[in-house]
């Protein structure tokens, strides 16, 4: 077997030029040493000042270099004198920050050169990048790598909305049979994930439609291809997405009709008893009072007297506040 340490790790050179990582292929996309490669795949760090000026000095076109070394980040992808560059999102790594925290995967490749850049560990480079480490994945050309980095992005979002859809269900069954308390507080943050997901994959969407629709008479058979298939895949899980968000508002609204329902029940309890106990307090309000001539004062069984008056009038209020209540609903 051919001596392959340049492609598993980065020598001290790469190390030195401020590679992350590097790999050669053959025409069959099997990796090989350098000497001997069809293309190959460089992926800078762009926090390393070496990695910056090795792109610097490097000889890809202006815009290119221009792409790679951008200060700001924003989603976009050109095409231009054969080379198709941009910057796509992606998450990033979960082992290194928040994996649901959008990520900026710069690239430019043309026929025979993959050049890729980025300021935080992205999750699905690195899923690419140990497939080919272990053999799983033999790109022949660096239009199939930019493919499947994408769609392992979108896998990943499509798994993210699988589990919300998921939770969502679970959500849903407890609205149904009336163990909603609580539920609010579960559907919230999901809501959040859902809006989180629904953006970059319509930025996806977007970005993938505006490039098939701007440059597909100019692109290579093998491109185009790729471009109008990503596009289609990623259109799909966009309506996913929207789909999800339309489930998602329309539970909120029914937890918010539930909520407004018991709210106006214990508004009506409350009502009730104000309307029963309103003659009582006002009874005892003119029997309170410290004047003369109030009725029963001197009488043996005044009080009860008062007391049984009050109860039946807030008994009648009762009777007849119930009666409306029927005719209301």
């Amino acid at each position: 077997m051919a001596d392959q340490t340049p492609i598993h790790e980065p020598t001290t050179f790469f190390r030195d030029a401020g590679i992350a990582s590097f790999y050669a292929f053959d025409a069959t996309g099997c990796r090989t040493p350098s000497s001997g490669a069809r293309w190959a795949w460089t992926s800078y760090s762009l926090t390393d000042t070496r990695g910056r000026k090795a792109i610097g000095e490097s000889e890809l076109p202006f815009f290119v270099k221009e792409s790679l070394l951008s200060g700001s980040d924003r989603y976009y992808i050109e095409y231009e004198d054969g080379w198709l560059f941009g910057e796509m999102p992606d998450m990033q790594h979960e082992h290194y920050g928040d994996g649901r925290q959008p990520g900026y995967f710069r690239f430019s490749f043309n026929g025979d050169r993959f050049v890729s850049g980025r300021k935080h560990p992205l999750q699905s480079v690195d899923d690419i990048r140990q497939a080919l480490d272990q053999d799983l994945f033999k790109p022949a050309s660096p239009a199939q790598l930019f493919e499947r980095i994408v769609r392992r992005y979108l896998e990943r979002l499509k798994l993210q909305l699988s589990d919300l859809s998921e939770k969502l269900d679970s959500i849903e069954d407890h609205i149904v049979g009336d163990a909603w308390e609580g539920q609010s507080e579960r559907l919230a943050p999901i809501r959040r994930q859902i809006v989180a997901s629904h953006r970059y994959l319509a930025i996806t969407a977007n970005l993938l439609r505006q490039l098939e629709h701007t440059h597909r008479k100019e692109f290579p058979e093998e491109l185009a291809d790729i471009v109008e298939n990503l596009s289609q895949r990623a259109g799909a899980l966009h309506q996913e997405g929207e789909q999800l968000q339309v489930r998602a508002r329309l539970l909120q609204e029914e937890l918010m009709a539930k909520l407004a329902h018991r709210s106006n029940e214990l508004l009506y309890v409350l009502s009730v008893m104000t309307a029963v106990l309103l003659p009582s307090t006002v009874i005892s309000g003119f029997f309170g009072m410290n004047t003369t001539g109030i009725p029963f004062a001197d009488e043996h069984h005044g009080f009860w007297a008062v007391v049984i008056f009050a109860l039946t009038i807030s008994a009648v209020v009762l009777l007849i506040v119930r009666r409306i209540g029927r005719s209301g609903r």
